[in-house]
């Protein structure tokens, strides 16, 4: 998990991603190039998608509803 502007946490679920070969929804969607391809690979023998400038982060939620996997998730700061 990592905290990005305006207290987001955008996380990634590496066991529950497809991966960015089979899928990469959630990298065609994120206007802000937040999420990348993982180096290495997951349970599933796949490169997943991973956090990559959380900073960029705005809250938008469009990877979390185009994840199909529901493998991507933001978790807002309490007020």
């Amino acid at each position: 998990m990592a905290r990005g502007k305006n207290g987001k946490t955008v996380w990634i679920d590496g066991d529950l991603c497809k991966g960015t070969e089979g899928c990469g929804l959630c990298l065609d969607v994120c206007r802000f190039d937040v999420l990348g391809v993982a180096e290495s690979l997951s349970a599933r023998g796949v490169h997943p998608a991973e956090v990559i400038n959380p900073e960029r982060c705005t809250g938008c939620e469009l990877c979390v509803l185009h994840c199909p996997e529901l493998a991507v998730g933001i978790d807002k700061e309490a007020p």
